[in-house]
């Protein structure tokens, strides 16, 4: 654990100018740098945890050994979460973008009624309007026609249809 920190520092005389691989280096250097404090503090603190866990890693790692199917379960079921996870955030990224190309739509077909609009004149484009609108209303009153009409005949045979023990229907003579 003792190695020293200069080692990697000659990798960037190559890449910095001299000036400021040598002030790199004076900072890392010093005793006093937070790089060298951080490395001491965890180099103790790794020295003082390891009695603690050395224990339980023993005990784990002769669990582990003794039965290796367990390993296997929880290595298949460690895939598992995580090919859920690669296709929830696939599944997020594909809602992500169909949420924006319909509202660039949207915006576009805004844009687009207010340049007609804006061409057209505001008289010309309430005519256009009312007209699309009164066909739309005429479509409309159609389709509610038609299925009102429907439903009128299919209540009139359920009417004429004979109530049995057979849920409604009557049973057809041979």
């Amino acid at each position: 654990m003792d190695t020293p920190p200069h080692w990697s520092l000659n990798y960037f005389k190559d890449l910095l100018p001299d000036e400021t691989a040598t002030q790199i280096q004076s900072f890392l250097l010093s005793p006093s740098s937070p790089l060298r404090n951080l490395s001491h503090l965890l180099s103790t603190a790794t020295a003082q945890m390891y009695p603690l866990f050395a224990t339980a890693l023993d005990r784990l790692a002769a669990f582990v050994s003794a039965s290796p199917n367990i390993v296997s379960a929880a290595l298949v079921l460690m895939l598992a979460v995580l090919m859920l996870q690669i296709l929830s955030m696939v599944h997020r990224m594909v809602l992500y973008f169909t949420r924006l190309v319909f509202r660039m739509l949207f915006w576009a077909a805004v844009v687009a009624l207010m340049a007609a609009a804006w061409q057209r004149g505001l008289e010309h484009s309430l005519r256009d309007v009312v007209t699309v609108g009164g066909q739309v209303v005429g479509w409309v009153m159609g389709v509610v026609g038609v299925w009102v009409r429907e439903y009128e005949k299919a209540q009139a045979q359920s009417q004429t249809q004979g109530q049995t023990a057979y849920g409604g229907y009557q049973q057809r003579q041979r």
